[in-house]
């Protein structure tokens, strides 16, 4: 496949190739199956983390916000981007759209790290202290070349803030960025690498929004 992507073909023609293009020159489309793929498009998920370092327990309620994010990432489209950052889409998707699917890990990965007594998703009703607010900034596979045949580095950048309740003002704001190069150009490789930089990206986020200074009604 690679040789498919040599030669003098314009920008234009090589998008085209796997790619269909929108307006503003982003790319968006499927990304060929080549060696990506033995069987049919498929649906996954990823997975919570639950291996977090010992801390004592907090003493107060946390929701959980949908996280925001840019329209080529809102989807259950599984993002890639390659030629200096156009987007396409691996021939798989998400379970749930991609912010939906983040609120809900990051749920479960507080539940697992057992420092949190009430923790939910933001309009459940739980009365909680405060809400986590996120913003996914990138949730892709980088190819670093033209072709599939190049192993991809998933990246995860977020910006998160945590805000008091019921006066729903910021306390504090952290940005996170998590890199994890895949294994092999295999989309199992390339799906455990994303699984793997969303625990790391868990167990950060969970570490700074647990953090023993907090306290209940926003007090620090």
């Amino acid at each position: 496949m690679r040789g498919a992507y040599k030669g003098a073909m314009s920008r234009r023609r090589l998008l085209a190739r796997g790619m269909g293009v929108m307006g503003g020159g982003l790319a968006l489309g499927a990304l060929p199956a080549c060696s990506l793929f033995d069987s049919p498009p498929h649906v996954v998920r990823l997975t919570a983390a639950r291996e977090f370092s010992p801390a004592p327990p907090v003493g107060w309620q946390l929701l959980v916000g949908v996280p925001t994010t840019t329209s080529v990432l809102n989807t259950t489209r599984i993002a890639l981007s390659r030629l200096e950052g156009d987007f396409g889409y691996f021939d798989a998707e998400w379970q749930d759209p991609m912010p939906e699917m983040v609120q809900g890990l990051l749920i479960e990965s507080f539940e697992y790290s057992g420092r949190v007594s009430g923790v939910g998703r933001e309009g459940s009703g739980l009365r909680a202290d405060y809400v986590l607010l996120t913003d996914i900034r990138d949730f892709q596979a980088e190819y670093p070349h033209t072709t599939v045949e190049d192993v991809p580095t998933v990246h995860i950048r977020v910006q998160c803030k945590m805000v008091t309740l019921p006066r729903r003002t910021i306390q504090e704001s952290q940005g996170f960025e998590i890199r994890v190069p895949a294994k092999s150009t295999g989309f199992p490789a390339v799906l455990a690498a994303y699984d793997e930089a969303f625990h790391t990206l868990a167990r950060q986020v969970a570490e700074w929004a647990l953090q023993p200074g907090r306290r209940a009604g926003g007090g620090v």
